[in-house]
């Protein structure tokens, strides 16, 4: 299937290339390749911070969740305190009040 245009047979004939043509489809594909290699280098670089950023919400979210823990043991040790003290105050008066009928025994 060797099947050559006229104008291709012509072309070939006389030597006549379009070299005008290649050149401005190497010199389209150059600025293509340039543009796509600056896109893809501002897309990593936007990776990588979106990555940073990433590690640095995780670190914080952890932080915040430690703190979290350690505020509700506090509150568990305060509650703990508050239910002791109500204790010995609920026992204090009933040592203190004086029987309904002291001497119905």
């Amino acid at each position: 299937m060797n099947a050559e245009r006229p104008s291709d047979r012509a072309s070939s004939r006389s030597g006549h290339y379009d070299f005008e043509r290649l050149e401005r489809s190497v010199e389209i594909l150059i600025e293509d390749h340039e543009r796509l290699s600056a896109e893809r280098e501002a897309l990593r670089n936007e990776l990588v911070e979106r990555e940073r950023r990433i590690l640095s919400l995780e670190a914080k979210l952890a932080a915040e969740s430690q703190r979290r823990a350690s505020a509700a043991e506090h509150v568990d040790r305060i509650l703990k305190h508050l239910e002791a003290v109500e204790r010995r105050v609920v026992d204090a008066r009933a040592a203190t009040v004086p029987s309904a009928n002291p001497g119905a025994r």
